[in-house]
């Protein structure tokens, strides 16, 4: 008789659930179904109050908002938490495990002593700054780590599993410091990159970047520093993490999964509009503007195309200039907003996807519409370079006229292009394999598990 392994893995995100749109969501769902000799735990930061979930043993919220400290305050706490907004100065995280109890002396974001605090680093560091802009921005950062710092019980698992550095990453550090439990990091997007072009995208004057930066990097630094393993989802990921000063021999790449029982070629209906298609996060990174200027170009010398965008919006300032620009450029009958939809039923509908991200690391989209047999007009970034442009051209990001040219390569030459499409779709199915990604996952956090079991019979 065989005996099923007994493991319980706690999961930690930042805002992702199993049910979440998007990719992190999906990846998600694929590792927690996939793995049915597990059971799972998961800790969402920012997340609801209450969510059930028929894998989940045991669901908890951490807030973004930090609490009222308990017991002594100690001042001195938060000054050296401080310096992780500093560019030359050593970072206090490093030594967290011996500085926990230390860290959650620190005054409450909402008390005097915390304002007296900031207000005497302000004097010596940013004077002559915006002191509002500086106080907020700060005060947003540590209020999520004050109230990671603050949890005194772990939540209970044989190993750790953050997806991401960032907040995530850091508690799953705090965890292993109060456990002795090993600690795996999945990265998907490169934390510290992926804020770096948020702020960059805001126009945030150059110092409020600067701050920022180095409490990111800090912060990340510290999550490399103590998993015990890092995986990504592709090799460009990999060389970056060791950039940033991940230990080289404990970062991996599994490469993120496509279940093609569900996205899988299907036959094509005809009809005078050829569709093409798009599903995205409604937010600036992912080019929706470059598409539909792209859609103008393309309506102009292609009258029979439909355009659809379906995914949920998270930036409504955002989507509200992209339905402006829609109106001035008189596309609003050719494009479709969907919003927030299973994209399983969506791209059957599709003639060509299209991914007119400006910054993208591993698209589950994109995967899922290969798998589908569609054919794929991509922008280059690091990700996407990997995964698709073997098998498709890729256009610079930010260049809507490329974009728009690509677009109309294929679909003036769709017959052909679908042909080879449903030769990408079996190719993707080989290297994006279901499978495999289970397999790996089960055989790493194994190895965590008997990591965890010698570091405590040693102790």
């Amino acid at each position: 008789m065989t005996v099923l392994p007994s493991l319980t893995v706690s999961l930690i995100s930042e805002g992702v659930l199993p049910t979440s749109i998007g990719g992190v969501g999906r990846w998600l769902n694929y590792l927690i179904n996939g793995l049915t000799d597990f059971s799972f735990n998961l800790m969402v930061i920012g997340g609801p109050e209450k969510y059930g979930y028929e894998k989940i043993n045991r669901y908890e919220s951490l807030s973004l908002e930090d609490l009222e400290e308990t017991g002594k305050v100690d001042p001195t706490a938060l000054e050296s938490l401080l310096k992780t907004f500093l560019d030359d100065d050593e970072n206090p995280l490093l030594h967290l495990e011996e500085a926990v109890e230390w860290y959650r002396s620190c005054p409450s974001t909402k008390s005097r002593a915390f304002w007296k605090v900031l207000t005497n680093f302000y004097q010596e560091h940013f004077l002559g700054r915006s002191y509002a802009k500086f106080f907020l921005t700060v005060r947003s950062l540590l209020s999520p780590m004050l109230s990671i710092l603050r949890r005194k019980t772990p939540l209970e698992g044989d190993v750790y599993c953050a997806l991401n550095a960032g907040y995530a990453g850091f508690a799953g550090v705090l965890m292993k410091a109060l456990t002795g439990k090993p600690l795996l990091v999945t990265v998907h997007g490169i934390y510290e990159d992926e804020r770096e072009w948020e702020l960059r995208s805001m126009g945030e004057e150059s110092w409020v970047t600067r701050l920022c930066l180095n409490f990111f990097k800090r912060m990340s630094e510290v999550v490399y520093e103590k998993a015990d393993k890092i995986i990504t989802v592709n090799e460009a990921n990999r060389r970056r993490l060791i950039e940033l000063g991940a230990p080289k021999d404990r970062v991996e790449t599994i490469k993120n999964p496509v279940n093609t029982d569900v996205f899988k070629p299907t036959s094509k209906k005809t009809g005078d509009k050829i569709v093409v298609g798009t599903v995205i996060r409604i937010v600036p990174v992912k080019g929706l503007k470059d598409f539909i200027l792209a859609a103008k170009r393309l309506t102009e010398k292609a009258p029979n195309l439909r355009f659809i965008v379906v995914g949920p919006v998270q930036d409504r300032r955002y989507f509200q200039r992209c339905i402006e620009l829609v109106e001035r450029l008189n596309l609003s009958g050719s494009i479709e907003f969907v919003g927030e939809d299973d994209p399983t039923k969506w791209y059957p509908k599709f003639d060509v996807f299209v991914l007119p991200s400006l910054m993208e690391c591993a698209s589950m989209a994109v995967l899922e519409a290969m798998a589908s047999g569609l054919p794929v007009v991509c922008t280059e970034t690091a990700g996407t370079r990997e995964m698709v442009g073997k098998y498709w051209p890729l256009t610079p990001p930010g260049d809507p006229e490329k974009l728009a040219e690509r677009i109309y390569e294929v679909i003036t030459s769709l017959d052909e292009c679908r042909s080879k499409a449903l030769k990408v779709a079996g190719e993707v199915a080989k290297r994006h394999s279901l499978k495999t990604f289970t397999e790996r996952y089960f055989t790493t956090f194994m190895d965590l598990k008997s990591l965890g079991f010698n570091e405590t019979q040693e102790a």
